[in-house]
């Protein structure tokens, strides 16, 4: 079954009850067309001071059959879960000068630009060292030291925001829950690279090489068939950074669609064919979202794809669609199947960037008790992704430096891509 052993299965089910982590799992619709495609939804049974109850749930998708695809929802609605703004989380509030130890260096946190702040609709502001915010406890993924985090980059269910903690976008990215814990600080630090990847190309529009498959397994065959019967086209492209973590960026055209009609998306791996995979296993029921009258739940990560699924912005993705240099997947960037040396290999590399990652264990009792392990990882250096288009952190030296240093050039700031993200 997947990825899960018979007693992380029972353990993961006990979460699953009208007092759980999970009060129900509901199967999808299943996906016209694409009978060996199984779906799942599993809603969260009221976290504790949920301000945002749309983004406490977890969805599921496998080709391994409907029960690997419930635990696969229920093990992200966990993931959600541990986000939450539980009590007694050991946090402090403090100026930056008043914490004792080591503390996350502030200046290396993404900032708007002046444009983005003077706009009148950003929804950061500028971090003041001198105002108190809340604290709390990470480790350094690289040397094992305690490390002071502000809360709210670390819990993104934090509610009853201070003014001065509103310079961060609360957004799950970085969050990972898995029985192994370091797989579980591999898969938290990669979906910080991967949503690094995916703001970079939409950004700064970078001329990537086109993506081969010379070997392409049986489930990216599958998908790619599922499409192709359904007059969609699917461009992949290598959008694996300086980092070094395999990442597949996506352009799916529908030429008959006008509610879709361009749709992206992006995903890592230990390898471009596990990255690509991943990404059109989330691409193909998500493009039902977009025929929907009212997205619900999605309407705010949708957004930007649905403005930019109409046929009247489909030269938008020129960029990506015109390019004709390629490369083959298999010669192309891996990581280790170990989850150790994985992870040893991204946070060394990184620190050769002089980025800082850390971890924050988000383990509750009930996540312990179902054999799985809870993290937030945390990486200032990497251009997070956001789906407010006066928001997107354009003075992050990140945003200009990595072009470069993937052998792309580099836009200034007006010449970045004036269209909302796309990403959903």
């Amino acid at each position: 079954m997947g990825e899960f052993s018979s007693e992380l299965a029972a353990g993961m089910r006990a979460l699953v009850s009208p007092y759980g982590v999970v009060s129900e799992v509901l199967p999808g619709a299943p996906v016209r067309g694409l009978a060996g495609l199984s779906l799942a939804s599993a809603r969260v049974n009221g976290a504790p001071g949920v301000e945002r109850p749309e983004e406490f749930g977890g969805a599921g998708r496998s080709l391994a059959g409907p029960d690997d695809a419930e635990l696969i929802a229920v093990a992200e609605a966990a993931e959600r879960y541990s986000g939450a703004d539980f009590p007694g989380s050991g946090e402090r509030w403090a100026t930056v000068a008043e914490l004792d130890g080591p503390v996350l260096d502030m200046t290396a946190v993404p900032r708007c630009s002046e444009t983005e702040y003077a706009s009148g609709h950003c929804p950061v502001v500028p971090f003041r060292a001198e105002e108190p915010i809340r604290w709390q406890g990470g480790l350094d993924m690289a040397s094992g030291e305690a490390v002071w985090v502000p809360s709210v980059m670390a819990r993104h269910g934090i509610r009853r925001l201070a003014p001065a903690e509103r310079f961060w976008n609360r957004i799950s990215t970085g969050y990972a829950v898995h029985s192994d814990p370091t797989e579980a600080l591999l898969r938290g630090l990669c979906e910080v690279c991967e949503r690094d990847s995916a703001a970079l190309v939409w950004l700064q529009m970078l001329p990537l090489p086109r993506l081969g498959f010379t070997r392409p397994t049986a489930t990216l065959s599958a998908l790619l068939d599922h499409c192709a019967r359904h007059f969609v086209t699917t461009h992949f492209y290598d959008a694996t950074t300086d980092i070094g973590v395999p990442a597949v960026y996506c352009v799916q055209v529908a030429e008959y669609d006008d509610a879709c009609r361009r749709s992206v998306g992006c995903a890592v791996g230990r390898d471009l064919t596990e990255a690509a995979e991943k990404a059109l296993l989330e691409a193909v029921p998500a493009r039902a979202l977009f025929h929907r009258a009212n997205p619900d739940s999605h309407a705010l990560v949708m957004a930007g794809a649905q403005f930019m699924g109409r046929p009247e912005r489909r030269h938008a993705f020129d960029f990506l669609l015109k390019q004709r240099r390629s490369r083959r997947a298999e010669d192309g960037a891996r990581l280790p199947r170990d989850a150790g040396k994985a992870l040893a290999r991204v946070v060394g590399a990184l620190a050769e960037r002089g980025m800082r990652a850390v971890a924050v264990d988000r383990t509750t009792r009930e996540l312990a008790a179902a054999g799985l392990t809870a993290v937030c990882v945390v990486v200032p250096g990497l251009q997070p992704l956001t789906f407010h288009r006066y928001g997107q952190y354009r003075a992050h030296p990140r945003l200009y430096s990595a072009p470069v240093a993937m052998g792309h050039p580099s836009r200034p700031e007006k010449e970045l891509n004036p269209w909302p993200q796309p990403f959903q």
